[in-house]
């Protein structure tokens, strides 16, 4: 039934905050129990395509599924897996070069600007974890979009996500490391330099790597947290 309802949405074409038909139409169209299309709807919503809307003007809504849905799903099967936050941010280390040589192919220059301007921002509030991460997290989210792989773009902030689940709250120290190669990799990709963004981000996650595998050792080997995954 949920695949059914997912089939009309997207070959419907049918946009996000569109109201799905009611249930006694639901029932009637799709000659099911009560029960079942209930169920069917309440897995949709838990992927993030539909959206249940409470009040006079509620109902079922078709939503935009998103990173979210995607880092919840993968924290759960990491978790059952006893995966602990190292191997994610090992996964990072692999797959985190050749999405900045995509992106260096890519991004158009309204991207490249962006990220310029998020740097600003980030350099402005070094002193500020909050702000500062906040800025960050904006900043990956455009590099991932810039390289035009839509899994990139949902797959990059999904394992951010994880990797926050340890606890760590880098210093203002890493975080100017973090910005300074960060500017690099800026540069690498305004200029349109694969292999330069590739080598830039690359020396980023291999210090990264190292400096958590030597500072927080005990926090990366933890497994997984389901619960902390979900924003």
């Amino acid at each position: 039934m949920a695949r059914a309802i997912a089939r009309r949405v997207y070959n419907g074409g049918i946009q996000s905050g569109t109201r799905l038909a009611s249930e006694e139409q639901a029932l009637a169209e799709y000659r099911v129990s009560r029960a079942t299309l209930r169920e069917a709807l309440r897995y949709l919503q838990l992927h993030g395509v539909i959206e249940v809307r409470t009040g006079p003007n509620g109902g079922q809504f078709v939503a935009d599924p998103d990173w979210q849905h995607l880092a919840s799903t993968t924290a759960l099967l990491l978790q059952f897996a006893n995966a602990t936050v190292e191997t994610v941010m090992e996964a990072r280390l692999l797959i985190d070069p050749g999405m900045a040589a995509v992106a260096a192919r890519n991004a158009s220059q309204a991207d490249v600007e962006r990220m310029g301007e998020l740097l600003s921002e980030m350099r402005g509030c070094l002193a500020d974890y909050e702000a500062f991460y906040d800025a960050y997290l904006r900043m990956w989210d455009v590099l991932a979009t810039s390289s035009g792989n839509p899994l990139l773009s949902l797959l990059s902030p999904a394992l951010r996500r994880i990797t926050w689940t340890a606890g760590i709250r880098p210093n203002k120290t890493l975080r100017r490391g973090a910005l300074n190669q960060l500017r690099s990799i800026h540069e690498a990709i305004a200029a349109h330099d694969e292999a330069a963004a590739y080598r830039e981000m690359e020396r980023l996650e291999t210090g990264y790597l190292a400096t958590m595998r030597s500072r927080y050792p005990d926090e990366i080997r933890k497994v997984v947290s389901w619960a902390d995954s979900i924003p």
